[in-house]
């Protein structure tokens, strides 16, 4: 475990397990090989440098090169200063790396131009450099502060992040949650080697326990009551210990730490010791205490309204106010240095008074038409409501409010509805409003249940309609389907209902109906109403909804470009439509999934990559749905850390929602499929284990799960396989021959091949047959060629031993980007090729299929792709004599080595030569090692000569 000293600052260890974890988690990384990037976020004061400190000695302990800098020291440096610094390329002159980096900048200005050549130099000196430090050992690179690192620094941090899966390389940076001062993020998190922390503050059990080792007591009931005012920031509170002990302000009794005025009130010694810096500031206590009331950060502008002071009168006392460190910040926003100065100013108004001071600075602000989450906070913090203006602000404010803060915005609604009078005219709309919130918390129990109160009092035909849309959508998320749908057909059948709610709840009545048992044919007729009605009223959503319902229709009846035709067209109506997030993704998944059924697996890469202004919108329900087709794209292309990583939001709860594409109880089915099977294939017996176990709490009706059971089948088959036991594997995967393409279901023909491999390895030759003529039906359903065509090449090669079909079928996967599906047909082309005779072509589409599948992790596909070669006679390797080769020099590189530094001098970067090669980028910069050690030379550059005097002899 991480070694936790008091000088590293005792704010560290309390409350922070789960950091000290992933720090920890991470260094084991290196020793192992590959590593990780952290980001430390959180306000001033939280502990983050501390932090920084003890991964630092922890790492060094460990022996692990750590380099450290600080960015705010070096902000308004010349570009790249930040790294020069962190790297200690100035400092390490007797070092060639370093020294040739520093040549390239003699003549360069102090403040060299970012857009210039000698920039593009350095930056990539800077990663070859990083890339020769994790060749000799485990690399660390820390910045502090690195909100302030300047942009080239920042675009070199985040190449250098997308290299750590394959190198010992642990990248640290912490980062201000500060608004007065610029933020660069200078890696994203979202792979599984990458981690955001967010220092939260300390609990009020870890405030306890900070306050004890500080105080030698735990605190007692008035000191907890103060140290409440420090928010928990571990800064703050060793502030507020600091005064009480040099002040002698605190007696342990008892076995507490205490005041020594044991009153409720506030101490007035404490009170003084804490607001001493007030007399730095003359004249400025009617302005501080107004201030007070706004919050601990508050803007200049809303400070001059409650005043009724201009902005330039303020500016004096704010300044002085800044001096003696009572205020910070810039610009518009400014906050308390100490959220205790704030409190005491705070608590030192009585509180009937506090209370009204809360309300008419509401009223204030409201009426100047400040932002709504400030007037919200101010009602609050005014302890309740009133019916004169409040009701009206409410109805204009509570879209706003409820983007910003739908918590608070439900508090309030609460609260104004339980006085207006029945009759009122903004009873029904903040009703609406109030489920509406509640719905974006994803409280949707609550939800429905406000929905229904309000329904029974609601007269008014549009209240209606977003009532029942409301009640609808809280209903479907939370699982309640059956319910949805049979309400939903009732209201379209007995009610009048307003044209735009027609068109919504006609298309979500479309979307349940064919998760249900109404099938593609009922979905589509639905869904044309829908977007009849959706075009008569002008109404996007609506036009929106019915697209994504044909979009799926045509995806089931397998025409893949009229599929993705409506899911365009679904993400075009919506567009400045920003408020239906779960739409947007429900018609982004239609577009994914359209583009993987046509082969076009770079383009739904490049769509997903995209999406992330639109998923940063929505929430978790609809981030659960992006998940499962997330998770799906990443298995396919093999990239399957990130598809576990993908799954993660998505519920597994066997009975929860439905998603487009999938039907009720699909998600949390397609999570366990997708983790069983890359478990099995990796040989991870007990992650396999736990999600091949059946599950009680399973929907009983299984038939709705169709379209999402693929890979569930495929990992219990594969892990039938492991056990010796093809049979059976088969006899699983061949339930997926009943399903025909226009069933509406899933695609099956993804597991066909490993199908025919299983009954041949137990000599079924029917099954192997009914697989060829399912490939044909399921082909033929194509309206063009997709993915189930290249399946069948594959296929009839596989039964046929015929390795032309093979071939193809490797060609168009090549191509493509699917890299599971190409390992896997790489293996049955080398299988078939060993069958003909043609050992050399076998072993070079065995060693390519082993290559691909040990970069996925994929062990126990590499030990089959070898005892099946075994079985025809072939080992992989090559026989015969070996010519002696030179030890040195340009001849002493191996064909790989020398294609390596063609791409070297070519200008390609380590991560473009990789996945240029398909080679990982540890394996790249191996032979970049090899190559200088061969040639005798020092850095990438040199390299790049070489190549040039040796081009004859390539």
């Amino acid at each position: 475990m991480l070694r936790i000293g008091p000088e590293s600052g005792s704010e560290v260890w309390v409350g922070r397990a789960r950091e000290l974890s992933l720090a920890q988690t991470a260094l084991t990384r290196l020793a192992r090989g590959t590593g990780s990037v952290l980001r430390l976020v959180g306000e001033p004061g939280i502990g983050k440098t501390a932090l920084l400190t003890i991964i630092a000695r922890a790492a060094g302990d460990r022996g692990y090169q750590v380099f450290h800098a600080v960015a705010d020291q070096l902000s308004q440096q010349s570009p790249l200063s930040v790294l020069l610094a962190c790297l200690g390329v100035r400092q390490r002159p007797d070092d060639p790396s370093r020294a040739e980096i520093t040549q390239t900048l003699v003549g360069q200005p102090p403040v060299f131009p970012a857009n210039g050549p000698a920039l593009a130099a350095v930056a990539e000196m800077l990663v070859s450099l990083v890339d020769d430090l994790c060749t000799a050992g485990p690399t660390v690179l820390i910045v502090d502060d690195a909100h302030w690192m300047d942009e080239a620094s920042t675009v070199v941090w985040r190449r250098l992040a997308a290299s750590t899966e394959h190198l010992p390389l642990l990248l640290v940076a912490a980062h201000s949650q500060d608004p007065s001062r610029p933020t660069r993020t200078p890696a994203n998190a979202g792979r599984g080697h990458e981690h955001l922390l967010s220092l939260v503050p300390l609990d009020e059990a870890e405030v306890s326990q900070l306050l004890a080792g500080l105080l030698g007591a735990p605190p007692g009931p008035t000191l907890s009551r103060w140290s409440g005012a420090a928010v928990g920031n571990p800064l703050y509170l060793r502030e507020l210990a600091d005064v009480l002990v040099r002040e002698d302000l605190v007696q342990v009794v008892a076995g507490h730490a205490d005041l020594r005025d044991d009153d409720d009130r506030i101490s007035p010694a404490l009170t003084a010791a804490l607001t001493s810096r007030l007399g730095l500031v003359p004249d400025a206590g009617d302005v501080l205490r107004t201030a007070a009331l706004l919050g601990t950060e508050f803007t200049v502008t809303d400070l001059s309204v409650v005043l009724g002071r201009p902005v330039r009168v303020l500016a004096d006392v704010l300044q002085r106010a800044v001096a003696a460190r009572i205020l910070a910040g810039t610009g518009e926003r400014m906050t308390f240095c100490h959220p205790l100065i704030r409190q005491a100013l705070y608590d030192a108004v009585a509180l009937p008074l506090r209370r009204a001071l809360h309300l008419d600075l509401a009223r204030e602000l409201a009426a100047a038409a400040a932002e709504p989450l400030t007037v919200a906070h101010q009602l609050e913090a005014a302890g309740g409501v009133e019916n004169r203006w409040v009701p009206d602000w409410l109805y204009r404010s509570v879209h706003v409010l409820a983007d910003a803060d739908p918590g608070l915005t439900v508090r309030l609604l609460r609260a104004q509805l339980g006085q207006l009078p029945a009759q009122d005219p903004h009873q029904a709309s903040l009703s609406v409003a109030l489920a509406r919130s509640l719905q974006l918390l994803g409280r949707w129990e609550e939800a429905a249940d406000r929905a229904r109160e309000a329904l029974a009092s609601s007269t008014g035909l549009d209240a209606h309609g977003e009532l029942h849309w409301l009640l609808i959508r809280a209903l479907n998320n939370s699982g309640k389907t059956d319910e949805a749908e049979l309400i939903l057909r009732q209201v379209l059948t007995r009610q009048a209902i307003p044209e735009p709610w027609r068109g919504r709840l006609l298309g979500t009545l479309a979307l349940i109906s064919r998760a249900g048992t109404g099938g593609p044919n009922d979905a589509e007729a639905l869904a044309g109403e829908a977007l009849d009605a959706g075009r008569r009223s002008g109404d996007d959503c609506a036009i929106a909804g019915a697209n994504v319902v044909l979009s799926l229709t045509r995806s089931d009846r397998r025409d893949h470009p009229a599929a993705l035709r409506y899911a365009e067209q679904a993400l075009t109506a919506l567009v400045g439509h920003p408020d239906h997030p779960e739409l947007e993704m429900f018609a982004l998944h239609c577009r994914v999934v359209s583009l993987q059924n046509m082969a076009r697996w770079r383009e739904a890469e490049r769509v997903l990559r995209l999406s992330r202004e639109i998923r940063s919108r929505a929430h978790d329900v609809a981030a659960g749905s992006i998940g499962v087709t997330e998770a799906m794209l990443h298995y396919w292309v093999g990239r399957w850390d990130e598809a576990l990583t993908a799954l993660a939001p998505v519920a597994d709860d066997p009975c929860g929602p439905f998603y487009p594409g999938l039907h009720r109880g699909g998600p949390a089915l397609l999570r366990r499929g997708v983790t069983a099977l890359i478990a099995v294939r990796r040989d991870d017996r007990a992650l396999a284990e736990a999600h091949l176990r059946s599950d009680p709490d399973a929907p009983a009706d299984r038939s709705t799960d169709e379209d999402s059971e693929g890979f569930l089948l495929a990992a219990r088959a594969v892990h039938a396989e492991q056990q010796g036991e093809p049979e059976r594997g088969a006899a699983l995967l061949a339930t997926m021959l009943q399903h025909r393409p226009d069933s509406g279901t899933g695609p099956h023909h993804p597991w066909f091949a490993d199908l025919i491999r299983m009954a041949s390895a137990g000599t079924d030759s029917s099954t192997v047959t009914a697989v060829l003529e399912r490939t044909r039906v399921w082909t033929e359903a194509e309206k063009t060629p997709g993915r189930a065509a290249t399946m069948r090449q594959r296929c009839v090669g596989l039964a046929t031993e015929d390795p032309e079909p093979l071939r193809t079928a490797v060609q168009h996967y090549r191509s493509a980007g699917p890299r599971t599906e190409l390992a896997a047909t790489l293996e049955d082309l080398a299988v078939v090729l060993a069958g003909h005779g043609a050992t050399v072509e076998c072993r070079a589409a065995a060693t390519e299929a082993v290559g691909l599948y040990t970069r996925m992790g994929a062990t126990w596909d590499v030990r089959r792709t070898e005892a099946r070669l075994r079985g025809r006679g072939v080992r992989r390797g090559v026989s015969g004599p070996r010519a002696v080769r030179p030890v040195s020099g340009w001849a002493a590189l191996t064909a790989t080595e020398r294609r390596v530094a063609v791409l070297v001098a070519e200008g390609r970067s380590t991560p473009e030569i990789a996945a240029a090669m398909l080679l990982t980028r540890r394996t790249v910069q191996t032979h970049i090692s090899r190559a200088l050690h061969k040639l005798g030379l020092r850095s990438r550059n040199q390299i790049a000569r070489e190549v040039l005097r040796n081009a004859g002899s390539r």
